[in-house]
């Protein structure tokens, strides 16, 4: 089930909005923004658990891009590690795919052990 919706219309002026949701998961804000795709935290409505949700237009990606970004989502089906973010779900509609993972509430550590390296050799 995959619906985004913020139920504003329709919704007298005096009533607060609601969040936007896809899901089960209601959008709290945005973590990044690249060209195809935008990633969200988001909150499981039952288990109030925070998730990283990846939102990828479809129709921006040319054949290619559609095949690496399958190719992705299969390697991450297959990785178990403690170390690496854990793939929870995955929501697809015709225009767009939704990739719901652990949320990294540090930040990546790509750029930290990068850091670390450049340190090491100097």
């Amino acid at each position: 089930m995959v619906v985004l919706s913020d139920n504003r219309l329709g919704s007298p002026t005096n009533q607060p909005a609601r969040p936007l949701q896809v899901g089960f998961y209601e959008i709290m804000r945005t973590l990044g923004k690249g060209n195809f795709a935008v990633v969200k935290l988001a909150r499981h409505k039952v288990t109030k658990t925070q998730v990283a949700i990846k939102i990828i237009d479809k129709t921006r990606l040319d054949a290619a891009d559609l095949e690496k970004l399958n190719r992705e989502v299969q390697i991450m089906k297959l990785l178990s590690h403690p170390h690496i973010i854990k793939l929870y779900q995955v929501m697809e509609t015709k225009n767009m795919l939704y990739i719901v993972t652990e949320y990294a509430k540090n930040g990546e550590m790509f750029g930290e052990s990068n850091h670390e390296v450049l340190n090491s050799n100097a």
